[in-house]
């Protein structure tokens, strides 16, 4: 029996990501909302939030609020025939009653973010003349708003979001939502993978990832956790000296930095970062750091590294890259520091 899979989600909350991995494990596609766009592209209509409102409206109007799902059911059973087989965008209450009616092991995939984020994920996107079936078209911040208040007050969408069989929470990385994706994928199809023990690396760097979310700045917001013969000897997180005001309370302070080539890089001065708080931490309670491991976020600033020498660290272990390591790659190497980087993914934040 093949698989029917449903995603539901707010607008922007990262549910093609889900979809198209699904794609790649072999699912057929369609969107309950293609309806909509297609009948805004025969209309040469602007694919604004306004027209797909009256558009979706009259849908319901004449269809009921199940519409999408019962003008979308030959689309499915013709689907399933062929294979498994993944919708995107469920909308309302209706139409997931008239699903599960119709497909009672349908499993419906819940895919979250916070409006903040998915406000600015929407505003951010670009026209792409590519995107044919206007998947990853633009909002405005009022537009989604508008939206979102929309398919709450009329469409009830929260009910299928209560009633998900999994639950995605879309605030990280885009590697980690395919990630989760993958293992929800897995355990609908019965082919978990066997479980895997972290390696002590592993390990320490997840620790490292829950006191990171102690920081007070957002520009990469960083944990560090120093180790040693296997034992913890002291963490860290950035934020602003003792009894100073945070970055979170009032505000970055940023400076600028012209480098020899021209370009222009900003900074946050108001905190100390991670790797610091956590060598002054072993230092204020008389813990030796010598030939200690450190595991961090990402790899140290220039100012950090000269302190992780210093202090006597011989090993480093970031989970990605930082785009202005390479005064602190040549030093390391001279001093013979060992620099491990687990993901040779760039860490990005707004105005680097």
């Amino acid at each position: 029996m093949n698989n029917f899979i449903a995603i539901v989600g707010m607008c922007g909350s990262g549910k093609s990501v889900v979809a198209d991995e699904l794609v790649k494990r072999g699912y057929h596609f369609f969107r309950f909302g293609q309806i909509t766009l297609d009948i805004i592209k025969q209309q040469n209509l602007e694919p604004n939030e306004e027209n797909q409102k009256k558009i979706r409206e009259a849908i319901r109007q004449q269809h009921g609020m199940g519409g999408f799902a019962t003008l979308n059911l030959p689309k499915i059973e013709e689907l399933l025939q062929m294979g498994n087989v993944v919708g995107d965008g469920l909308y309302s209450w209706d139409e997931y009653k008239i699903l599960k009616q119709k497909f009672p092991d349908m499993n419906v995939i819940a895919v979250y973010s916070p409006p903040k984020v998915r406000y600015e994920r929407l505003s951010k996107r670009q026209p792409d003349k590519n995107d044919q079936n206007l998947r990853n078209h633009h909002f405005s911040i009022e537009e989604a708003k508008s939206r979102d208040l929309s398919e709450i007050e009329n469409s009830d969408k929260g009910g299928p979001i209560a009633m998900a069989d999994y639950l995605l929470n879309n605030t990280s990385s885009i590697e980690e939502i395919k990630k989760e994706t993958n293992q929800v994928i897995d355990n609908i199809e019965g082919t978990e993978k066997e479980f895997k023990r972290p390696t002590w690396d592993e390990y320490f760097l997840n620790i490292m990832k829950q006191v990171a979310k102690r920081g007070t700045c957002d520009r990469g917001r960083t944990g560090c956790v120093i180790v040693k013969d296997k034992r913890i000897l002291a963490t860290g997180y950035v934020g602003s000296p003792k009894g100073l005001p945070h970055c979170d309370e009032v505000g970055h302070q940023i400076k600028k930095t012209v480098h020899e080539n021209g370009e222009v890089s900003q900074h946050c001065v108001r905190t100390a970062h991670s790797e610091m708080n956590a060598i002054c931490n072993a230092a204020r309670h008389g813990i030796a750091v010598e030939d200690a491991t450190m595991y961090t976020k990402f790899e140290p600033c220039s100012v950090c590294a000269k302190s992780i020498i210093n202090s006597g660290i011989k090993r480093v272990v970031c989970d990605k890259m930082y785009h202005a390591a390479k005064d602190t790659r040549e030093m390391f190497m001279q001093a013979g520091v060992e620099l491990v980087v687990l993901n040779k993914e760039l860490e990005k934040y707004e105005n680097q």
